[in-house]
């Protein structure tokens, strides 16, 4: 790897560097961007990734733009680097404890860290939640692979939108994010740190939920013990400051309910030791006109300071959403209100800043091209990269999308089983085995078999023939049950 570092770029993976500027995509190298603490750039993870422009250092971790050398695509890589407990580094990256009695509490932490990995990858066919792509350990320590969203959180979105599209938007991310906390609480998990800056909108109007390391399993007779997390005073309930096992899916409600107050009103919520106190907060409805009595008085009920007093379960505050609010209040294209620009895109991680806060950091993407990657570099007959990407259209006309890579020559199994390479949700109709998807790489021909009850369609609607092979090409589509779920196959060159 000597001397990659003048060559090639850390944000765009291409080889542009010249004199300290990327001609490409016009990054320029900051004076002291070797931190003792960070991996160098250019350095290669599992044999995989190849880490790029650190993005920043919490208490617990520390972020790097990455690209899977594999597949050509740009991830962010984040590390377990507790550095309270560090020394620092050898040479060759291992982490170095300060104190060899600091090993028991430096590996809990390194299995929360595991944890929050397994929490998402378990969550993987939840749209709303950020994409883990994999996870391992090297140099002593963990790490996992996440998807790079490109978009903006809750609170940036908030300043750059009239309040007639704040408020929409804001009654869309109830609807949306609550229906995936409801599938979250049904693994008997709960997120515990809901908040604006965990909430991000994607350029294609995707809402997704971030930075689950305060996540937690509220089943009964599971291990609760304290774990070190920051609490977000005016987000978090109160059951989050005492140390009895307490918390459970009125914790998540209560949390996005705060959130929701704040985007609508630009006032944050009171923080519950001052609510503890006896001190109140002014209902949405008497700081937002737009915002009726009732559905003030169902976030008050969501936002109430004894979580008895609460809705026990999301969709009990779904439910309570429904009775006062349209599906026109909120009906609104996300994905039309976001910078389109060629020219100038903005990619945002979350990282976590050392004393608790909370910080996005933005990368200046200019004129940048789809991701190519430093694959072709270390392998120059670089095979082009084949993939699904599935389209679910659900009701009041919000779309979501997805996609799934295909390796060359292999068999790729979707349907509802956790085991299917493409997991579907868990609709009724869809099989646990509905069809199966062959990528013939020297023909760039996709194999489409059915093996459903319910069926799999072609692009003008017939149905397959239970297990005949139907030929597809690149840009073409098929359903899956029904248009709600379209598959498109693409091969990008």
């Amino acid at each position: 790897m000597a001397g990659l570092e003048e060559k090639l770029c850390p944000v765009c993976f291409q080889e542009a560097m010249e004199h300290g500027e990327c001609r490409n995509c016009g990054y320029h190298a900051e004076e002291s961007s070797a931190v003792k603490d960070y991996l160098a750039p250019f350095t290669i993870l599992k044999e995989k990734y190849l880490l790029g422009k650190s993005l920043g250092q919490g208490g617990f971790g520390i972020t790097y733009l990455a690209e899977n050398m594999q597949s050509g695509l740009r991830c962010c890589i984040k590390e377990y680097f507790p550095s309270g407990l560090l020394q620092g580094r050898t040479p060759d990256g291992a982490l170095i404890l300060a104190d060899e009695e600091n090993r028991p509490e430096y590996e809990e932490g390194k299995q929360q860290f595991i944890e929050e990995a397994c929490a998402l990858q378990e969550l993987r066919e939840n749209i709303s939640v950020v994409d883990i792509r994999d996870f391992f350990e090297e140099n002593g320590t963990a790490y996992f692979a996440m998807e790079l969203i490109e978009g903006c959180n809750l609170r940036v979105f908030r300043k750059n939108h009239n309040p007639e599209q704040t408020l929409k938007m804001a009654l869309q991310m109830l609807f949306l994010l609550g229906s995936s906390l409801a599938e979250v609480h049904r693994f008997g998990m709960i997120h515990g740190d809901i908040s604006p800056e965990n909430i991000l909108i994607t350029q294609d109007g995707e809402i997704k939920l971030i930075d689950f390391g305060a996540a937690r399993s509220f089943r009964q007779g599971s291990d609760n013990k304290e774990r070190k997390i920051y609490l977000k005073p005016n987000y978090a309930p109160y059951e989050q400051y005492t140390q009895k096992p307490c918390q459970g899916p009125w914790t998540d409600i209560y949390a996005l309910a705060a959130t929701f107050y704040f985007i609508v009103s630009g006032r944050k919520m009171l923080d519950a030791l001052s609510r503890a106190k006896g001190a109140s907060y002014p209902p949405l409805h008497e700081l937002c006109p737009a915002v009726s009595r009732q559905l003030s008085d169902v976030i008050d009920k969501a936002l109430a300071f004894d979580y008895h007093d609460r809705y026990r379960r999301m969709l009990d505050f779904l439910d309570a959403l429904e009775q006062v609010v349209r599906p026109e209040d909120y009906d609104i294209d996300l994905g039309a209100l976001m910078p389109k620009s060629k020219a100038s895109k903005q990619a945002e991680i979350h990282v976590e800043t050392s004393d608790g806060s909370e910080k996005m950091c933005q990368v200046e993407e200019q004129n940048m091209p789809e991701p190519r990657g430093l694959a072709a570099f270390f392998h120059p007959k670089k095979r082009r990269l084949a993939y699904l990407e599935l389209t679910m259209r659900k009701s009041g006309g919000h779309i979501s999308r997805r996609r799934w890579i295909i390796e060359p020559n292999r068999t790729v199994k979707v349907g509802r089983l956790a085991t299917s390479d493409v997991m579907m949700p868990a609709d009724n109709q869809i099989s646990r085995n509905h069809c199966e998807v062959f990528y013939n790489e020297p023909r760039r021909e996709f194999i489409v078999r059915d093996l459903s009850k319910y069926g799999t369609y072609l692009a003008d609607g017939k149905p397959m023939e239970k297990e005949k092979s139907y030929t597809l090409k690149d840009g073409d589509i098929f359903c899956v049950v029904s248009p709600e779920y379209t598959f498109k196959v693409v091969i990008e060159t």
